[in-house]
């Protein structure tokens, strides 16, 4: 997969996607899929704003039980089947658990009722995807395996636990990114670090945009038929005057990382202490959930945390009160955690759209509910332009079906037929037998690791190792063996995934710095190491280890 800037010039393209969140990468991947002609351009990085603020829950919508959607709830049933069928290898099944009290709505027998009937709405949820990947019927736990999991847990009235399954994506920010890579395989041209600036138009009609190359500051304009703005808190940037989006209001997001396992097996669900009141829910549990999600054998994320947000949607920024203030009501609903300042090791956070909210209550944010297209050419707006406000993560194969759908209901392009699919991996691999009997055992870790991050495309990484030097002096050259990344998959993702700074490598292309900052040594032999190819000189090296430290700076101790 290469930045393909000439084809941006040259090309006049069906579809253009502004956003490489996951809402943009899912829809160019099934665009290019149907057979248009799609860019996808990001601003930044790909996944690297909102898209990464999540608990890496992808959710199946048993949540809109008490709001009786059954629409929500198959919406979200059939994405989360379609990013677990995707990438089998980032979706695993996730066990949640639910404290039950009394024998009332937050009882064992009420909580039991609802998961069969989730079960009946969900009867599809396996289909089509391997075996080691099903997740379970809903069940319950008793009293007592509820104090074995939940040490410290209140018991006043304690009944039991209510289980059910959900998937969570272990590396959501590489999920978004395998969206964007498999819609270059079906013809797509997608480059990061692409600013649009302006919609081009002519008349009524969109025509093209007029975008910045931020690697070069050069600016170009794009030819096409429709644009689809999915750049989350800044789709007001482009289209903000257009009908649907004046008055948007957004809401603060916040998720936290502490160095804590605090539960045993399941991802818990805890009630917040203040009271909340869900407006469009048919039942009122009066409390918001806070989940503890098991992470990486010693981590525990925990969230999510709401409040208004009043600045610039775009210009969202996190203080060390920020983190603070929701420690504390973590404590407060679960006080044995005793969790400080100093067990946060990392955060999760971003905007989202919102209804409404109290200022002078604590918990009052209502959010928007569910993700919208808007076609702006049906309430007299431009024509050719399609906005995404995208509320879940999850149901980003919905919406790109919806987008799919009303381009075809509106005639905005005419049909195409599927695109094949192009192989792009090398056609003559490197003979990997020498080096697999050099390796011995190792070669079976080195394997595993590379088949849990890439699936099936973890042999053009193993061939990077081979012959692109990250295997010398008899040893394979590893930048972290905790968790590990080889030097061999830096090169790949330069060469093959558009890596240019140290950020994208240590945020979004590996997993080495989204659970606490990476050791200095292993962020000055990664800047070294791309350094060497990129060209950068001692001073540019240190620049970025010093950028990607600053992204730690808002719970530094030191």
């Amino acid at each position: 997969m290469k930045r393909e800037r000439e084809r941006l010039v040259t090309t006049h393209f069906d579809m253009v996607i502004i956003g490489g969140g996951i809402h943009g990468a899912v829809l160019a991947l099934e665009a290019a899929r149907a057979g248009y002609t799609v860019a996808l351009l990001e601003k930044g990085d790909f996944g690297h704003a909102t898209s990464a603020n999540s608990l890496k829950i992808i959710h199946g919508g048993i949540r809109y039980l008490q709001h009786g959607d059954f629409r929500r709830m198959r919406e979200s049933i059939v994405s989360r089947r379609a990013m677990m069928s995707f990438a089998p290898h980032l979706v695993k099944p996730l066990a949640c658990l639910m404290p039950t009290y009394g024998h009332g709505i937050r009882g064992r027998e009420m909580m039991r009722l609802a998961f069969g009937v989730y079960d009946l709405v969900a009867f599809d949820r396996n289909r089509g995807l391997d075996g080691k990947n099903h997740l379970p019927a809903g069940t319950s736990l008793s009293a007592d395996e509820c104090r074995w999991i939940i040490p410290g847990i209140d018991e006043n009235n304690l009944t039991g636990g209510a289980v059910w399954y959900d998937a969570i994506a272990e590396n959501s920010e590489r999920l978004t990114f395998e969206f964007v890579r498999e819609s270059a395989k079906y013809g797509g041209c997608v480059a990061n670090y692409m600013e649009v600036l302006s919609l081009e138009k002519s008349g009524n009609s969109l025509c093209g945009l007029r975008v910045r190359d931020l690697l070069d500051n050069s600016e170009f304009t794009l030819s096409c038929s429709l644009a689809v703005n999915a750049s989350g808190p800044q789709i007001g940037l482009l289209s903000g005057m257009e009908s649907g989006l004046v008055g948007q209001k957004w809401a603060t997001a916040i998720n936290i990382v502490v160095k804590k396992k605090l539960f045993k097996r399941y991802a818990v669900g805890l009630e917040g202490y203040t009271d909340y009141v869900d407006r469009d829910a048919v039942i009122k549990r009066g409390k918001r959930l806070f989940f503890f999600v098991p992470w990486r054998e010693e981590y525990t994320m925990i969230g999510t945390a709401y409040k208004p947000w009043t600045g610039p949607a775009d210009q969202f920024s996190l203080g060390k009160d920020d983190i603070n203030e929701v420690l504390e009501e973590i404590n407060k609903i679960y006080p044995p955690g005793q969790l400080s300042m100093d067990d946060v090791t990392f955060y999760h956070g971003g905007v989202l759209p919102m209804k409404e909210a109290d200022t002078q209550k604590p918990d009052s944010v209502q959010l928007n509910k569910s993700s919208e297209v808007l076609f702006h050419e049906k309430n007299g707006g431009l024509k050719g332009l399609i906005t995404i406000k995208g509320v879940k993560y999850t149901t980003a194969p919905d919406i790109a079906g919806r987008v799919l759908a009303g381009i075809r209901r509106l005639k905005m392009l005419p049909e195409k037929s599927p695109a094949a699919y192009a192989d792009t991996r090398k056609s003559l691999k490197p003979d990997f037998g020498p080096l697999i009997r050099e390796l011995g055992e190792e070669y079976l870790e080195l394997r595993s690791h590379l088949q849990s991050v890439y699936g099936p495309v973890w042999r053009d990484v193993f061939a990077f190792l081979v012959e692109g030097g990250g295997f010398r002096d008899g040893k394979v050259q590893r930048v972290s063996d905790s968790p590990l990344l080889l030097e061999a998959e830096v090169l790949y993702f330069i060469a093959e995934e558009m890596a240019s700074n140290l950020a994208d490598v240590v945020f979004r292309r590996s997993c080495l710095g989204s659970a606490e900052c990476p050791p200095l040594h292993v962020l000055q032999n990664l800047a070294r190491i791309m350094g060497r190819v990129l060209g950068w000189s001692k001073e540019e090296e240190a620049s970025q280890v010093a950028q990607v430290e600053h992204c730690y700076v808002t719970w530094n101790k030191s």
